[in-house]
């Protein structure tokens, strides 16, 4: 399933957006969409908040104050493709920035001839990422016929558990069939076992507990360590990582 959110303080103009949008979706994929909406900054601004996930985005920064929530939105949703709409009072030095780093722009007031090749350009360009996945920066999740590209950078953890593995993000998770033993050879690594049912992302971990049997992962999430998998984890944290928030309470 691909998602895509558009964002417009304007009735008119969302509606316009959403269904040149839905025209181009049928017009380039077969695949199932889910549409989302933004009448305002604070309804953004929620949104981005909870970080909730989209494939596409479709933001009018012409609202007061929008900017920070569009850097905040780039920062958790690296490879979403991005579509802004300003207007010229808008200088671009203010959009035209590494930390947000758009694909396409809109500029008000909004005509037919500019709107519908640019979201026809964004939809078949994402349609294609979807049907050909660089697998080295996405999970590709099939559940019967239907299927998620999962950002690596959005991955908690794997858990085995009802005969099957749920992919966790932290607003989501996926089940799927598969094994554990299987994705730990796949993933490389990027994740480690931690327990006969958890293999994390090395990334997302911020504290270990030895002595307590547990792992913190980003957002305060936890899971449990076993004893077979500690010698591993300790071996992980006193070689270093890119994650300076680690700790260690007690030693093997």
């Amino acid at each position: 399933m691909i998602s895509m959110l558009i964002s417009d303080g304007s009735v008119e103009e969302r509606q316009f957006l959403m269904q040149v949008a839905r025209d181009s979706a049928a017009r380039f994929t077969e695949e199932k969409w889910n549409w989302m909406q933004c009448s305002s900054k604070e309804e953004l601004k929620r949104f981005i908040d909870q970080k909730i996930h989209a494939d596409l985005f479709c933001v009018d920064i012409t609202m007061d104050d929008v900017i920070p929530s569009v850097i905040a939105l780039r920062g958790y949703e690296k490879d979403a493709y991005l579509i802004l709409v300003a207007d010229l009072s808008i200088s671009p030095l203010s959009y035209m920035r590494p930390n947000i780093h758009a694909e396409s722009l809109l500029l008000k007031p909004l005509q037919k001839t500019q709107v519908v090749p640019i979201l026809r350009e964004a939809v078949s360009t994402y349609a294609q990422r979807f049907a050909d996945p660089d697998e080295e920066k996405v999970f590709v999740v099939d559940v019967r016929g239907s299927r998620d590209l999962i950002s690596y950078d959005r991955i908690l953890y794997f858990e085995s558990r009802e005969k099957k593995v749920f992919l966790v993000t932290e607003e989501t998770e996926y089940g799927f069939g598969d094994t554990l033993d299987r994705l730990n050879e796949e993933l490389g690594d990027s994740f480690i076992r931690c327990h006969r049912s958890f293999l994390v992302n090395k990334s997302k971990i911020r504290q270990v507990y030895i002595s307590q049997n547990r792992v913190v992962l980003s957002e305060n999430v936890e899971v449990p360590l076993s004893r077979s998998y500690k010698p591993a984890i300790k071996q992980f944290l006193e070689g270093g990582s890119q994650n300076a928030a680690k700790e260690l309470d007690s030693i093997l």
